[in-house]
């Protein structure tokens, strides 16, 4: 192309510029897009976290525990699906917050925070799961998988009932634990239906594993449960929220880097350059203190 002729626009170049172009004649949209492009990054980030952690546990769910005959009733798939799709549609809607902080979002999920809190909450889900199970089976005794329709209709059952209380508190943990508010975003106080959502459903959780309401355990289609085995779903319920919360929190605290990159890497040169003018500085500094110590 001759220096005389204008740029040439190729197709596509527009659509790439847009999210970065501001009708302002001031500077004020480099913040606002600083601030919407962390709020994107963060909640991409968790969206990955939670899907992972949904689709694991489904995953389990659908294979050894589909043998065992566990199926769930509609208003239970009506409510754990409600629960999900409020959940999902908030962390859409999340606003980012006015103030700029320091630290920076992780830039990918290929770290010693993310992965290792993914499998950590995992690996919990499914021991409360397993162990759950265990618990029924001496409750209940466990069916002959041969003798077992897959394909019959849904039967309320000791095993469907804790085995669905529980997936459903696993569910609101993972909604809960992993999502990322403050410094970036509107904390999940602040998002009032996520917020509002959660309480509410886990209201219904540990009311019907209390059967503190009989009612709702009868729409949703719960059998009854023994007093013994009350205290133990319950508990483990607790157990398997404070544990995901644990993991979470230890990881976070060990291995997530939020500190400021550098806008340019230094070459060594220059940072030998920078030790040196610290340490005359630091000297300098030392030399004033002396000295006003020897004139005091």
């Amino acid at each position: 192309m001759n220096e005389d002729e204008p740029p040439t626009i190729k197709l596509g170049d527009a659509s790439v510029a847009a999210p970065f172009t501001s009708k302002l004649s001031n500077v004020v949209a480099i913040p606002n897009i600083i601030r919407q492009g962390r709020c994107t990054l963060v909640a991409t980030i968790q969206m990955y976290k939670i899907l992972a952690l949904n689709c694991l546990i489904s995953a389990y769910s659908l294979s050894v525990l589909y043998l065992d005959g566990i199926k769930f009733g509609d208003g239970q798939v009506t409510i754990s699906g409600m629960l999900m799709s409020v959940c999902f549609l908030s962390i859409s809607r999340a606003k980012p917050v006015e103030a700029l902080s320091k630290e920076r979002p992780q830039n990918n999920i290929w770290n010693w925070y993310i992965i290792p809190s993914v499998l950590g909450q995992f690996a919990i889900h499914i021991i409360t799961l397993i162990y759950i199970s265990n618990v029924v089976h001496r409750f209940e005794p466990p069916k002959d998988r041969s003798l077992i329709n897959l394909e019959g209709e849904f039967e309320p059952s000791l095993l469907n009932s804790a085995i669905y209380l529980l997936q459903l508190i696993q569910q609101i943990s993972t909604f809960a634990i992993n999502y990322q508010g403050r410094p970036f975003r509107e904390s999940i106080k602040e998002n009032r239906g996520m917020y509002w959502g959660i309480i509410l459903v886990t209201g219904v959780a540990f009311s019907c594993a209390t059967e503190f309401v009989p009612e709702i355990n009868e729409k949703l289609k719960l059998v009854p449960f023994s007093t013994e085995f009350k205290i133990t779903l319950t508990s483990v319920m607790v157990l398997d929220y404070m544990g995901c919360w644990i993991v979470e929190k230890v990881l976070k605290k060990l291995f997530s880097d939020y500190r400021p990159k550098d806008i340019a890497e230094r070459r060594p040169d220059q940072l030998e350059r920078q030790r040196k003018r610290e340490e005359e500085e630091q000297a300098r500094v030392d030399l004033e203190k002396e000295m006003k110590a020897g004139k005091a």
